[in-house]
């Protein structure tokens, strides 16, 4: 055992120890949807880009 520390003490920093790793592991969740997210926009975005790049090159033709 800990010098200074009781199991009372030991006992609470544990729950609350737990208590944050949840909440991490929710924010880590939440941020993994968002990337996802995001990652898909960009994805759409860049064919868009692509597509419209094309129609340029088209008219641009004699």
């Amino acid at each position: 055992m800990v010098p200074g520390e009781s199991v009372q003490q030991l006992t609470t920093e544990n729950t609350t120890l737990k208590h944050r790793v949840h909440q991490l592991t929710q924010e880590d969740r939440k941020l993994q949807e968002r990337l996802e997210g995001a990652r898909s926009n960009l994805r759409f975005a860049e064919k868009r880009i692509a597509n419209l790049e094309a129609e340029l090159l088209e008219q641009d033709r004699p």
